[in-house]
């Protein structure tokens, strides 16, 4: 099993869980099927997915004003790894600048 960490950012790497006062959605989602969703935490805006078999899954952040409106990376998730994937977003103009990731694979 592995672990799915999502965090969003402005441009100034601050934050970012809510625009216009609404929460962005981040949902996992494998062969085109919802597997877990929720909301980015308030705090930070990170959104974590824990005991995740490998496989093949897509990383979705969705907000009605965001450019595009739902962004997403796709990922063949190891066993036993920790995946983080970092999107990145111009505040002012709500465009997505960048998608980030990294993997960390867990020793036995």
């Amino acid at each position: 099993m592995s672990d799915i960490y999502v965090v969003i950012r402005n441009q100034s790497d601050t934050a970012m869980p809510s625009v216009e006062g609404e929460l962005l959605v981040v949902m996992l989602t494998t062969e085109g099927i919802v597997y877990r969703q929720t909301t980015a935490s308030l705090r930070v805006a990170a959104a974590f997915f824990r005991n995740i078999p490998g496989g093949q899954y897509s990383i979705l952040v969705r907000h009605s004003v965001l450019n595009p409106t739902e962004a997403r990376y796709d990922v063949n998730l190891p066993e036993r790894a920790i995946f983080g994937v970092r999107f990145v977003y111009d505040e002012p103009s709500h465009q997505l600048l960048k998608i980030e990731s990294e993997t960390r694979f867990l020793d036995d």
